[in-house]
C-alpha cells in the first residue's frame, strides 16, 4: 500500500490514475437474484419439467383439447416472473434513495462521494453511524468497530493505528481516518458474496412451510406416477394392441400427474409477497426482504425509541440552571464541549442552536471522550486539571444540593429531558454546574396510531435512553399510561427479568446491551417483536429482533441490519405496513389451503384406484373450468382482498382442518360414484333391448360434486363474509354453474348439459361429513353435541333416502333385463375405455 498523507490525501491526478487502472470501488458481484435467476427460479422446476414432458406426449397422440393445461403453466410461470423482477427493481429503485455518501481527504480538503466513485488510497473519514464501504488501514487510534456481519460476534473491537478494518463493518464509537487497500470485487465482503453465490436469508415461516409441503408432495408424485403407468398399462383390462386403449391410458395418466401438481400454489405466494413490496413502495417503504412482509404480520410486540417515533425527534433548549460560576464562563464550556462533540443526535443538534459555537475559548484540551450510549455522558479534561462532564443528569450530577434536587424533580413532572454539566478538580467533590431542560413534541398522529396497535392486539413497549419518568410522562400525553422501570431497577435473574420485561411498558436509561436483552426475553416469552430504530444504540436490538424497522434519517449502519426502511421517517404509515402484512399472509394462508384441495383429493382417489385395480375416470379437460371458477379465479382474487385480522392459524393448520378432510371426501365420493356405477343403474338404461350408457352424465356429475364441495370450502374459508368476498363467491357460483347450461362448452370439455339434479345427493353427503369433522373438532364444546346429534341425523336422513332411489334403479333395471348385472359391468367398462356414452343391442 503507498503511503498518501492523511491530511492532504489523494490529488485529483492520481485519483483519475487509479481510475483507468480500474481500482475503483464498483462491484460486479451481485448480492440476490438478478432477473435471470429469477426466471430460472420459476421456469426450471420439477412440475413444470413433468408438465411439460405430459403436453408433449399428450401432442404426439393427438389429445390437444387435453394439453391446454400447459397454457395455464406458461401464464402461472409469466406472472410470477413479472410480478418479482417488478418487485426486484422496486427494491434496487429505493435502495438507491437511502444510498447515502462518504467523506473523503482529497487535495486537502473534504468532500462526499458516493462509494462507487472511492479508489484505491483515498483517505476516508470513518464516524460514527457509518458502515465501512470498503477494506481500509486505520491512520488513527480510538474508534470501535462491529464486525459481526463478518464474524458473527456483536462486541466491538477498537481499532488502533496500522489495524487493518473489513469492509462491511459498522463504526460503533469514535472517529478516525483510514487509508482504502481494496475496493470493489476485491474487498473481503464481495469475495464472501462470490462464495456465496447468492447471500441465503432466512425463510419466513410460510415459505418454509409451503417448501415443506412441496417437499412432501415432490417426494410423493415420482413413485404415485410409477404406480398410475403400471396401473393403466398393466394391471388394466386395456388392450394395448389398440390405439384408442392405449390412448385412453396415457391422457388417464397425464390427468392424475397433472392433478397432483399444485401450480397455483408457489404463484400466488411469490405475487401475494411481491404485490406486498410494491404496495409498500408506495408508502415510501423500502423492503429489503421479501420474506420480511409475512414475518410483520405476525408481530404481537413493538417496541420503539421515543425520539423520532412517538416525538418529533426536534428537541429545543427550553432552559438552562445555573448553579456555579459565572454564566458567561459556563457558555464558554458548554461551547467548547459542543464544538468537539460530531454526534448528530437530536440532543446535540438542540444545544448547538442554543449556545454559539463559534465563539473562540483559552481552553487547553488534554483529553476528550465522546459521548457513549453505554455512559450516557462525554467529558473532557483541560490542563489545570479540571474535568467537565455533559450527559444524563441522574448519571453525571452525583451530589446534589437540596434545590438542585427540587429543581430536578419539577423538570421531571413536566416532563423535560435532563442533561447536567458537572466540574470535578483534584482532591475536591464534584460539583452540579448547570442543567439544561430539553423538551421534544409528540406527534399529531402518534395517539392514533398507538391506540390502533392497542386494538390489534400488538402491545407497545418504549425502550428509551432518557429518565423513565420523563419517557412516561410523554407516553402519556399520546394515551399511552403504563409502568415504567429504570435501568438500576431491572434484576439479573433472568426469570425475575422476564416477568418484568412482560409486564412492564416503559423502560428507561437503558444500555443497547440491555435493548437487545430486553427483545430476547420477550421472544423467549413466545412474543414475534419487531423494534423501531434510528440511532447507533439500537443497533443490537434490531439485529435481535425478528422484524427491524429503521427510520430513513437514521444512519447507514442501523438501516444495514433493518428489514423495513420508513424512507419519509413518517410513524403514520406503521398500522398500513402492518395491515399489508396481514392482508399478505391471511390471503396465502387462504388460497394455499385452496390450492391443496385438488391434489389431496386426487391422491386419495388415486390410492382406491391403484387398489381396486380401476381406471382414472376424468380427463384434464374435464376439470379446466371447475378448476378456473372454483380455484384458479377465487384464488386471484382473494389474494387481492383487504384481510388486516391477525392470524391466529398458520398454513399447516389451516391444510390440516380444512383442505385435509375435505379433500379426503371429495376423493372417496368420487371412488364412491364409480364403484356404485358398476353396481346400480344410475347411468345405465334398458330400453325397448338397447342399453344405453351414460358416461358423460358421470363425468357432469362428478364434476358438479367437486366444484359444489369446492365452492362450500371456498364459502368456508371466507367466513366472515365481507361484501367484496361475497360478491366473488357468488359470481364463481354462477359462473360454474352456467357453463354446464352452454351446451358449446359441455361439449368441448366432455362432459353433458345440465339435466337433472342427481349430483345434489352425494354434493350433500360431502358437505354433511365436512360440518360434522368440523363440529367435532370445534372449540365450543357447549354447542358441540347439539351440532353433532342435528348433522349425523341429516346425514342418516340423506344417506337413507339414496338408498331408496339406488333400490328403486335397481328394481326398474331388473324389470327391463333380469340380466342387467351382468351387461351393466360390461357396458360400463366399454364406456370408461371410450370415455364416450354408448348405445348398444
Amino acid at each position: 500500500m503507498d503511503k498518501v498523507n492523511m491530511t492532504k490525501g489523494l490529488t485529483n491526478t492520481e485519483v483519475e490514475e487509479q481510475k483507468k487502472l480500474g481500482n475503483v470501488n464498483v462491484t460486479t458481484i451481485k448480492v440476490g437474484n438478478s432477473n435471470k435467476d429469477i426466471i430460472i427460479k420459476n421456469s426450471m422446476t420439477i412440475f413444470n419439467l413433468l408438465n411439460l414432458i405430459l403436453a408433449v406426449v399428450l401432442f404426439v397422440i393427438g389429445s390437444y383439447k387435453n394439453m391446454l393445461f400447459i397454457f395455464s403453466i406458461i401464464s402461472n410461470t409469466s406472472i410470477g416472473i413479472y410480478q418479482e423482477i417488478k418487485a426486484k427493481r422496486i427494491i434496487e429503485k429505493l435502495s438507491f434513495l437511502k444510498q447515502e455518501k462518504v467523506e473523503v481527504i482529497r487535495e486537502g480538503e473534504k468532500a462526499s462521494i458516493h462509494k462507487e466513485e472511492l479508489v484505491l488510497n483515498d483517505i476516508i473519514c470513518l464516524k460514527k453511524g457509518d458502515q465501512v464501504p470498503v477494506d481500509a488501514i486505520s491512520l488513527e487510534n480510538g474508534m470501535d468497530v462491529d464486525e459481526s456481519m463478518i464474524t458473527g460476534e456483536s462486541d466491538f473491537i477498537e481499532k488502533q493505528t496500522g489495524d487493518f478494518i473489513y469492509s462491511g463493518s459498522l463504526v460503533m464509537q469514535g472517529t478516525a481516518k483510514a487509508q482504502v487497500q481494496a475496493v470493489g470485487n476485491h474487498t473481503f465482503i464481495s469475495k464472501l458474496a462470490k462464495e456465496a453465490s447468492v447471500l441465503k436469508k432466512a425463510k419466513s415461516k410460510i415459505q418454509q412451510q409451503i417448501d415443506k409441503i412441496l417437499k412432501i408432495i415432490v417426494i410423493g408424485i415420482i413413485p404415485i406416477s410409477i404406480l398410475v403407468l403400471l396401473n393403466q398399462f398393466v394391471f388394466s383390462s386395456l388392450d394395448l394392441s389398440v390405439i384408442p386403449q392405449r390412448k385412453t391410458a396415457i391422457i388417464g395418466t397425464a390427468a392424475t400427474i397433472t392433478s397432483l401438481i399444485p401450480e397455483g400454489l408457489v404463484l400466488l405466494t411469490s405475487v401475494a409477497l411481491a404485490l406486498g413490496v410494491i404496495k409498500l413502495s408506495r408508502m415510501n417503504v423500502l423492503t429489503q426482504e421479501l420474506s420480511a412482509i409475512e414475518t410483520l404480520a405476525r408481530v404481537d410486540v413493538l417496541c420503539l425509541d421515543k425520539t423520532g417515533t412517538i416525538t418529533e425527534g426536534q428537541m429545543n433548549v427550553e432552559q438552562v440552571l445555573y448553579y456555579a460560576e459565572e454564566k458567561p464562563e459556563v457558555d464558554k464550556i458548554m461551547s467548547f464541549i459542543i464544538a468537539l462533540d460530531e454526534e448528530q443526535n437530536a440532543s446535540m443538534e438542540a444545544l448547538k442552536k442554543y449556545f454559539d459555537t463559534s465563539q473562540k475559548s483559552n481552553f487547553e484540551l488534554e483529553t476528550y471522550h465522546p459521548f457513549s450510549s453505554e455512559t450516557k455522558y462525554q467529558s473532557i479534561e483541560l490542563k489545570g486539571g479540571s474535568t467537565y462532564n455533559l450527559g444524563a443528569f441522574d448519571l453525571v450530577a452525583k451530589e446534589l444540593t437540596t434545590k438542585q434536587n427540587a429543581d430536578i424533580e419539577k423538570a421531571l413532572d413536566e416532563g423535560y429531558r435532563i442533561l447536567a454539566l458537572s466540574q470535578s478538580k483534584p482532591n475536591e467533590k464534584d460539583s452540579l454546574v448547570c442543567l439544561i431542560l430539553l423538551k421534544d413534541r409528540p406527534k399529531k398522529e402518534a395517539k392514533r396510531i398507538l391506540e390502533y396497535f392497542e386494538k390489534q392486539g400488538t402491545k407497545i413497549k418504549i425502550i428509551s435512553g432518557d429518565h423513565p419518568k420523563t419517557v412516561s410522562l410523554i407516553a402519556k400525553e399520546v394515551g399511552l399510561e403504563a409502568d415504567y422501570v429504570g435501568l438500576s431497577e431491572l434484576p439479573d435473574d433472568e426469570k425475575e427479568f422476564k416477568k418484568i420485561v412482560e409486564e412492564k411498558t416503559i423502560f428507561g436509561r437503558i444500555t443497547p446491551e440491555r435493548k437487545r436483552d430486553i427483545i430476547a426475553s420477550l421472544q423467549s416469552n413466545g412474543h414475534t417483536v419487531g423494534m423501531i430504530g434510528d440511532g447507533i444504540n439500537d443497533i443490537l436490538a434490531l439485529k435481535k429482533s425478528d422484524c427491524p424497522i429503521a427510520l430513513g434519517s437514521g444512519n447507514e449502519a442501523t438501516k444495514s441490519v433493518a428489514q423495513f426502511i420508513l424512507l419519509k421517517n413518517d410513524f403514520s404509515v406503521l398500522p398500513d405496513i402492518l395491515k399489508e402484512g396481514r392482508k399478505v399472509i391471511n390471503n396465502i394462508t387462504r388460497v394455499a389451503s385452496m390450492n391443496l384441495l385438488r391434489v389431496i383429493y386426487t391422491f386419495t382417489l388415486t390410492v382406491l384406484l391403484l387398489i381396486t385395480h380401476h381406471l382414472f375416470p376424468l380427463e384434464s379437460i374435464n376439470l379446466m373450468m371447475m378448476g378456473i371458477f372454483t380455484v384458479g379465479i377465487p384464488s386471484a382474487l382473494l389474494v387481492l382482498e383487504k384481510d388486516e385480522k391477525r392470524n391466529e392459524e398458520d398454513i399447516l393448520q389451516k391444510i390440516r382442518n380444512n383442505a385435509l378432510p375435505t379433500g379426503i371426501i371429495i376423493g372417496v365420493a368420487i371412488f364412491a360414484m364409480l364403484a356404485l356405477a358398476y353396481k346400480f343403474p344410475i347411468y345405465t338404461s334398458f330400453t325397448n333391448g338397447h342399453v344405453v350408457t351414460h358416461y358423460k352424465e358421470f363425468i357432469s356429475d362428478v364434476t358438479l360434486i367437486i366444484g359444489s364441495v369446492q365452492l362450500f370450502s371456498l364459502y368456508l374459508l371466507c367466513r366472515p363474509l365481507s361484501r367484496f368476498r361475497a360478491i366473488v363467491i357468488t359470481g364463481m357460483t354462477a359462473l360454474f354453474y352456467g357453463t354446464y347450461f352452454i351446451e358449446p362448452v359441455t361439449k368441448f370439455l366432455g362432459i353433458a348439459p345440465f339435466t337433472s339434479f342427481r349430483f345434489l345427493i352425494p354434493t350433500s353427503i360431502c358437505i354433511l361429513l365436512i360440518l360434522i369433522i368440523r363440529a367435532f373438532f370445534s372449540k365450543e364444546v357447549k354447542m358441540r353435541s347439539k351440532k353433532l346429534i342435528l348433522l349425523i341425523s341429516c346425514l342418516l336422513l340423506v344417506s337413507g333416502f339414496s338408498f331408496t332411489k339406488l333400490r328403486q334403479y335397481s328394481v326398474r333395471a331388473m324389470t327391463d333385463s333380469p340380466q342387467y348385472k351382468k351387461i351393466l359391468v360390461n357396458n360400463w367398462e366399454k364406456s370408461q375405455l371410450n370415455k364416450e356414452n354408448t348405445n348398444e343391442k
